[in-house]
């Protein structure tokens, strides 16, 4: 069986300590959920107002965890309704800029507009979460992979990936002026020596922005840290503030393992 681990998050600025960073599907906010009144401060700086947001990704991720979203039985489906339910009622939105991504077990190696067959949660098994949820006007990204069982490869996957993001970020921080096409192969490089293939060929990270950023910067590669990209990362944006990015890992494991 071949797997994939996943993490995103914002890339601090080279000037700070933690700062933060996908076009996707918006998924139909029809489930009736009552709406927490959660929302991000007005801030002067967009950067400061996305932080807010990446902080509320953040105490949503750890609700997730506390409250035992994740469990061996429940499909994809399921977690996916659980995760639009929480946004809801803990954090205030039912606004997400891409789709929702609980992704199980086999179905990890599946990009995002993949349409895959609905999978539960077993034992000892692997499952990422990937969410962009808009909070005010200011989006999020924030995703984690998460190893159910004791599993020792799935374990050395994720272990890898904790590794692989840190160094990609901190290589980050050391060289914020490098375009985004040498960004996105040392991601590629870092990955292999860990004995991962970095498994997005498009790009390692992209922007976000006040929603929606799809809409002000689309697809031009300049604005992702992709092979085309020759734009360095720290240049400003076209209304001339900081671009603020999400750097995504996603870790193949060895076609081989597991077979």
């Amino acid at each position: 069986m071949t797997l994939l681990a996943s993490r995103n998050a914002y890339i601090p600025r080279a000037s700070a300590s933690n700062i933060p960073i996908h076009a996707g599907l918006r998924s139909p906010a029809s489930r009736i959920v009552p709406k927490a009144t959660y929302a991000v401060q007005n801030a002067p700086a967009l950067s400061e107002q996305l932080m807010g947001a990446r902080k509320i990704a953040v105490d949503m991720f750890a609700a997730i965890e506390s409250k035992g979203i994740l469990v061996p039985g429940c499909t994809e489906t399921d977690i996916d309704k659980q995760l639009f339910d929480l946004a809801a009622a803990d954090f205030g939105t039912r606004k997400h800029w891409h789709q929702r991504l609980p992704r199980v077990g086999q179905n990890t190696i599946h990009p995002i507009y993949d349409k895959v067959a609905d999978r539960a949660l077993q034992e000892d098994d692997i499952v990422y979460v990937d969410l962009g949820p808009v909070f005010g006007d200011m989006e999020a990204d924030f995703g984690r992979t998460y190893v159910l069982g004791d599993d020792a490869e799935k374990h050395k996957l994720n272990a890898a990936l904790e590794q692989v993001f840190n160094d990609c970020k901190q290589h980050y921080l050391s060289n914020p002026s490098m375009t985004g096409a040498e960004f996105f192969e040392f991601v590629r490089k870092t990955s292999s020596k860990c004995g991962y293939e970095y498994a997005n060929p498009n790009y390692c990270a992209h922007l976000v922005g006040k929603f929606s950023h799809d809409l002000e910067f689309g697809d031009d590669p300049q604005h992702y840290a992709c092979p085309e990209c020759s734009t360095p990362m720290n240049a400003l944006g076209p209304d001339n503030q900081e671009r603020m990015w999400i750097l995504e890992i996603h870790l193949l494991q060895d076609p081989g393992i597991g077979k």
